[in-house]
């Protein structure tokens, strides 16, 4: 019964280790810089794998993009994000989320660069980081409304949509990279976003 479990146990560790290979293959194929095809046969030979295995774990091409989205993610530690949206101080909380998505960005910005030029041609990318956006987005009118209270009592020049946009196109990929590729070190960039947030947000000076 042991060496039962056992053989069990090891299939399941071998296959969780070819899973997290052919991942692997999907993103080193984009951080190269050299090749963007994410078509199946091309990861397969990157991961030295058959497509069909690549079937056998994922299903199809858009469950392979919806978990290396998701190996990315976990890759860049994006979840904390999620927590600290969960602090009770609305200034901690959002210093927490920009702090989150700065460093997500920064893990991997040619795999993360390329699957966001790629959206453009490819339908299933698109889905895929539309999804996310739209996570990241949910969050940003999150902490709008939470400022909802504190803004009744101030005159504001903008309605609770547009600061919640204005704040997820500060959060976004698109302004980090461009800001990091004018040679904006990750520290430089989170603080200067979290006091444009803060502004945004009518939380008081930076």
């Amino acid at each position: 019964m042991r060496s039962r479990a056992y053989r069990m146990d090891t299939r399941a560790a071998l296959s969780a280790d070819t899973r997290r290979e052919i991942l692997e293959a999907a993103r080193r194929s984009l951080a190269s810089g050299k090749n963007t095809d994410l078509g199946l046969d091309a990861i397969a030979e990157a991961a030295r794998v058959s497509r069909v295995t690549i079937y056998n774990h994922f299903g199809s091409r858009s469950g392979l993009l919806e978990a290396l989205y998701d190996h990315l993610a976990t890759k860049g530690n994006v979840h904390r994000g999620k927590k600290a949206l969960l602090h009770k101080n609305l200034d901690i909380a959002l210093a927490g989320f920009i702090g989150a998505l700065v460093h997500f960005w920064s893990s991997d910005p040619v795999a993360i660069r390329r699957l966001h030029a790629m959206a453009a041609l490819d339908p299933e990318v698109a889905r895929g980081l539309g999804a996310r956006e739209a996570r990241r987005r949910r969050a940003a009118a999150a902490i709008v409304r939470r400022c909802a209270s504190a803004a009744k009592r101030k005159r504001r020049p903008w309605t609770d949509r547009l600061a919640a946009d204005t704040l997820c196109t500060l959060t976004g990929f698109e302004t980090f990279d461009g800001l990091a590729r004018a040679g904006h070190s990750r520290k430089e960039i989170i603080a200067v976003l979290t006091h444009l947030a803060r502004r945004v947000l009518r939380l008081g000076p930076a």
